[in-house]
């Protein structure tokens, strides 16, 4: 747990570039150099091709006379898994559990019940989540006490409740110095607060101060870690807000970490000392269709509907380790799972993602300084001329930081660097991340009436 949902914390990540990196970018169509080869999933290796991120790969297999051939408890632990990362949570939970039921060994109980967790997690059955969470720790896995007795507190009214679906809101937002989405907040009907947009964030984060200013309901016993670069851990409460606003758009019963004050300040050679009060996780933006438009710092959202399923045949979105993930391809070659964080201004390739592609060797130099949570910094390597691809585009990097450690990130971060420049559209609603050019579209814009993010 350690590596999941006490860590589900990861906020913004700031960058202080050396003389040696490069922030040059170029966008150019996205064009792949081949296909996939046809019969890449099999009886054989399906739960490695579903580690390495094929999730749509494995679910055509599963529907295959193949699949379907599979032993019930393999099958069943395959699919839930599948239809857990498409965003279809109440479809995961029966697969899962007959998987739990079937199965042997102590270790695949405690995997499947805190992929049980999760799905819970994200449907916004707390009380789901803690009991399967109880379940993972009864079977060996190392789920924090503090986190279970979270879960096991949720207010008496459904979580998320408030604005009704198809309810929608356009925000101005702060974008640059440093390139984070920043957006007035509201909570408990206190005085605005900035926060960042942070979809790398599993539960949105507060500063103590700004918790106290809030009235955050802390539960007694809820505390876990977040973990920060380097593996730094810092104390992290837990608690609820009655309400979260956004302009005219509010949520009721939202959960909330709080970390230290001083946790979320970073500094950097080019801005200096820069606080955050808090961060708005992917928790609460899977309630939302958004469109960033960050030349003209304007952010769109409409409420989802939660009782509609997630998920469409051009899905390129899904959820692991309690994050977004995003296909993307590197250097044309398909496909790796990055994490989509926007609430990191770098982009990043991890080692395993270059192991994985066996396109790259970092140079040995660590040009690179980065803070995060916890004031933890580190020094990492960097690659060169290298393209990242999502949906119509492709961004090529002149130099891209590598991660030493992959951990929750699968093959990489998709950050500002490669967000910023496009209108970007995360809907949650059928899983895609969505880019376009935001030149094209004021040219649209000049012909027509301004349009929502498209049904």
């Amino acid at each position: 747990m350690r590596r999941t949902a006490a860590a589900a914390a990861a906020a913004a990540l700031l960058a202080a570039w050396a003389c040696t990196f490069s922030g040059e970018t170029a966008v150019s169509p996205h064009r792949l150099v081949k296909p996939l080869p046809g019969g890449l999933v099999n009886s054989y290796n399906a739960e490695e091709q579903l580690q390495r991120g094929y999730i749509p790969e494995v679910s055509a297999f599963l529907a295959s006379s193949g699949g379907k051939s599979l032993e019930g408890v393999r099958y069943d632990r395959l699919l839930g898994q599948v239809l857990l990362e498409r965003g279809d949570f109440r479809g995961a939970a029966p697969h899962l559990e007959r998987a739990f039921a079937g199965a042997g060994r102590a270790s695949e109980r405690a995997e499947i019940a805190w992929l049980l967790s999760q799905a819970a997690y994200w449907e916004g059955d707390f009380t789901g989540a803690g009991r399967w969470a109880r379940a993972a720790q009864r079977e060996g896995k190392l789920v924090p006490e503090g986190w279970i007795v979270f879960l096991e507190s949720p207010p008496p009214r459904p979580l998320y409740g408030g604005a009704a679906a198809g309810a929608s809101v356009t925000l101005p937002v702060d974008f640059g110095r440093p390139n984070l989405v920043r957006l007035s907040v509201r909570a408990n009907g206190r005085p605005p607060e900035e926060m960042v947009l942070d979809s790398g964030a599993s539960v949105s984060l507060l500063t103590e101060s700004a918790a106290e200013r809030l009235g955050v309901r802390f539960v007694p016993g809820a505390t876990a870690s977040a973990r920060g670069l380097h593996e730094t851990e810092t104390p992290m409460r837990l608690g609820w807000l009655d309400s979260v606003r956004m302009g005219d758009l509010t949520l009721t019963d939202v959960p909330v970490g709080v970390l230290p004050d001083g946790t979320l300040t970073f500094e950097t050679a080019s801005l200096g000392v820069f606080k955050l009060n808090g961060v708005l996780g992917a928790h609460l933006m899977k309630e939302f269709d958004w469109r960033i438009e960050y030349i003209e710092k304007r952010l769109f959202a409409r409420r989802v509907d939660p009782k509609a399923a997630r998920g469409s045949k051009d899905q390129n979105m899904f959820f692991r380790r309690m994050k977004p993930m995003v296909r993307t391809s590197l250097n044309g070659h398909p496909w790796s799972l990055f994490l989509l964080d926007t609430g990191s201004e770098p982009s990043m390739v991890t080692r395993g993602g270059l192991r994985k592609t066996r396109l790259f060797e970092p140079e040995t130099a660590f040009p690179v300084t980065l803070e995060g949570i916890g004031n933890s910094r580190v020094s990492w390597g960097k690659i060169s001329n290298v393209s990242l691809g999502v949906d119509a585009f492709m961004v090529r990097f002149k130099d891209i930081v590598v991660k030493e450690e992959g951990d929750g990130l699968e093959d990489g971060i998709l950050g500002a660097s490669f967000l910023a420049n496009f209108d970007v559209e995360i809907r949650f609603g059928s899983m895609t991340l969505a880019l376009e050019n935001p030149v094209e579209r004021r040219r649209r814009d000049a012909r027509a009436p301004a349009q929502e993010i498209p049904r």
